[in-house]
């Protein structure tokens, strides 16, 4: 499916600089802008639920061929009562394009991961050229497309409706602005602040300042991809965080759209939605 951004950024000049984005098959898209999305790229082969009750049972030299009722209720009961191990030993890859502000959230899910950019030479490849492999640490692994060495595309993700901080009680919390603030004419400064600092950076960059340096200019709602490699463990852990209804909008879209990906192997080990919007699964 090819997606064309709903508003697109001024890129005189820059022939290259804006595509028609190809999506990836299977993708749910996120941020309702035609450019964000979040892509199941691989699973492990072996079922991911059988998997967690034969690694419980091994401690009794126990093994299952299929997953039965009782099953689902034993991967449930583990994983409620903290018993989580058996939720480390199948992975998940997926592809993220995200507005830089975002990642800086996700990146906080890193349990037993290491954090790389991708870098290659210093040119400029597609995401098609990443390698699926798992680090040394067969753990988690975040792969980023490097600013230092590609340049950004005139990306940035502008809210449709603009919100506010509430005077009281959850710092964190943030409400939509009523019906009477300028919602449009607020969306319109913003994306004219996105355009000139992108002119700006697109100025640098021709007078021939690195690119390592000419990003740093760039604001927080720049779009990006990257890679993530996750343990079913650290799936659960990200969803039961986030999709919480005082998760930030932007990332709680993000998290519906990963439990979107693979809700059927969530089900399987008895982790239903009414449990991730209860809150009884995040810590």
């Amino acid at each position: 499916m090819t997606i064309t951004p709903t508003t697109p950024l001024k890129t005189e000049g820059q022939p290259n600089a804006t595509r028609a984005l190809e999506m990836p098959e299977g993708a749910q898209a996120t941020l309702d802008d035609g450019i964000g999305f979040i892509a199941l790229v691989d699973r492990m082969r072996s079922d991911a639920a059988l998997k967690v009750v034969n690694a419980a049972r091994i401690s009794y030299q126990k093994q299952k061929d299929e997953l039965s009722e009782d099953d689902r209720k034993l991967a449930r009961f583990l994983w409620v009562h903290g018993h989580t191990s058996p939720y480390r030993h199948s992975f998940f890859t997926f592809h993220w394009k995200a507005p830089l502000f975002v990642f800086r959230q996700a990146f906080k899910y890193q349990v037993g991961s290491t954090w790389r950019e991708y870098e290659a030479g210093g040119e400029s490849i597609s995401l098609e050229a990443f390698d699926v492999l798992f680090d040394t640490d067969k753990g988690c692994s975040w792969n980023e497309i490097s600013g230092r060495y590609v340049k950004w595309a005139p990306e940035f993700y502008l809210p449709q409706r603009m919100r506010a901080n509430p005077p009281h009680g959850n710092k964190q919390a943030s409400v939509e602005l009523p019906a009477d603030f300028d919602h449009a004419g607020e969306r319109a400064k913003m994306q004219a602040e996105c355009e000139a600092a992108f002119r700006l950076y697109r100025e640098r960059l021709e007078r021939g300042v690195a690119k390592e340096l000419a990003r740093i200019l760039l604001p927080q709602n720049v779009y990006t991809q990257a890679y993530w490699t996750v343990s079913l463990q650290g799936v659960i852990h990200f969803l039961g965080q986030r999709l919480k209804p005082d998760a930030q909008f932007e990332i709680r879209r993000y998290a519906e759209g990963v439990y979107a990906l693979i809700a059927e192997e969530l089900e399987r080990v008895g982790l239903t939605r009414s449990l991730f919007d209860a809150g009884d699964l995040g810590g």
